[in-house]
């Protein structure tokens, strides 16, 4: 059962800094990894800034009597649903109900915790069980169909792959946000022959490159620490990586243990993805003035099913039809030309679609011209053809490394790359999701 606590992330917010590292010894000794804050104000702030597991928080503590309820009602106020634990002392019942009320999952009193790494154990376990479920319905359209595969892929073979497919939709879907939220910079290791058509290990590295890029979009960041929270996480995904590689290319796999691994990863990715995706991924239809703001009707694309309309209010105007993310400040981020919302030629129904690459013949060289290519992120039919303006080589080329015998151009030519056959299901080489 502990095992749901190797490398879970606790956030203890205690102003007994002392004795909270004395209670919370058997967490850290299951592989848990803590951070300690003394109130209710630096708990969130580390929330914001850093992916949590688990929140075990103190009753009386700063801000006020009983800042760990002032702190649950700000979480529920901004919308973080974090597995929280109060710490309650004697005599103070009617803060527990009041803790219950605001979302807590559990309480325990804080001088007789013999039991703490079982209640967390328990409320980790809970969350891991129904992550994949969750995720269907809550996050984002392109990570909740992947999810949705994952989660009802029985055969163990067939849920390896499926599995890589939706790592790598999570490296695709993330570095889409940092090329839409990061202001365009050359990019240390990434050339034009990576973007022009991407694998999954392009995917990582694109990553791990905007996230030390100056501004890097917050958003970005947050969705990629979900997977990679640390530095010295880089190694398990590009173990993964590494299966993938040996699987497409039909050798034994360096790595062959890795499904338990895979599972985990993607089992914390949904906790916390859910836990913590506060930001709205939608697509502006029409939009009023009042003098003061805007309303924008916008479509939500959240979880599996068609996107469902819902109101904005912001400061200025969108393009409508084009992409957004909106944070709960109502601040947008547009998407485009990086993801596109295009409606089905036969349904009408708006459907996702993340950019993949270049579109080339075998051969051509890189023009002013050259067009985005672009993946479904659904289980729809061929995605429907899509112009933008933005959707061209030039855009692409920002973010590209000089190369060694300088600066990418419109005559570049990306290196011939081959690839061997893949097995059936498993992510080609332009990683295109089926």
């Amino acid at each position: 059962m502990t095992q749901h606590l190797t490398d879970a992330r606790i956030l203890v917010a205690d102003d007994q800094k002392d004795v909270a590292r004395t209670l919370c010894r058997p967490l850290q000794k299951a592989g848990a990894r803590l951070h300690y804050v003394t109130d209710g104000q630096a708990a969130l702030e580390q929330m914001a800034s850093r992916p949590y597991d688990l929140v075990l928080i103190d009753m009386k503590m700063p801000p006020g009597e009983w800042g760990g309820l002032w702190l649950l009602q700000q979480m529920k106020t901004e919308g973080w649903s974090i597995p929280s634990l109060v710490l309650s002392g004697e005599g103070s019942k009617q803060q527990v109900i009041e803790a219950l009320r605001l979302n807590a999952q559990d309480w325990i009193v804080k001088d007789d915790t013999a039991d703490l790494l079982e209640r967390c154990t328990s409320i980790l376990t809970e969350h891991h069980q129904r992550s994949f479920e969750t995720a269907t319905h809550q996050l984002p359209t392109p990570l909740a169909y992947r999810f949705a595969r994952y989660a009802r892929t029985a055969d163990a073979d067939k849920k390896l792959i499926e599995g890589l497919h939706t790592l790598e939709a999570i490296l695709r879907f993330a570095a889409v946000i940092g090329l839409a939220s990061t202001p365009p910079t050359p990019l240390k290791g990434i050339t034009a022959e990576q973007l022009a058509a991407p694998s999954m290990g392009t995917w990582f590295t694109l990553c791990t490159a905007l996230a030390k890029a100056p501004n890097a979009g917050e958003d970005f960041t947050r969705t990629l620490s979900w997977l990679i929270p640390e530095p010295s996480d880089h190694q398990r995904v590009q173990t993964l990586i590494a299966l993938r590689n040996d699987l497409a290319h039909g050798r034994e796999p360096s790595h062959p243990t890795q499904e338990d691994h895979l599972h985990a990863l993607l089992t914390r990715f949904a906790h916390r993805a859910t836990c913590a995706w506060r930001t709205r991924l939608v697509t502006p239809t029409s939009m009023t003035y009042d003098g003061t703001q805007f309303f924008i009707d916008v479509l939500n694309h959240k979880g599996v099913t068609r996107p469902t309309p819902e109101t904005a209010a912001l400061p200025n105007s969108v393009i409508t039809g084009q992409p957004l993310l909106i944070t709960q400040d109502g601040t947008p981020t547009p998407l485009a030309p990086w993801l596109l919302t295009p409606a089905d030629e036969s349904t009408g129904a708006l459907r996702c679609l993340l950019f993949d690459g270049l579109q080339r013949t075998k051969g051509s060289a890189l023009s002013t011209t050259t067009p985005f290519r672009y993946t479904k992120t659904d289980e729809g039919e061929k995605p429907p053809s899509v112009i933008h303006p933005q959707a061209v080589w030039p855009t692409l080329e920002n973010w590209t490394a000089p190369s060694a015998t300088g600066p990418a151009n419109a005559s570049h030519q990306p290196a011939k790359q081959t690839h061997p056959p893949l097995p059936p299901g498993l992510p080609d080489s332009s990683s295109t999701l089926s």
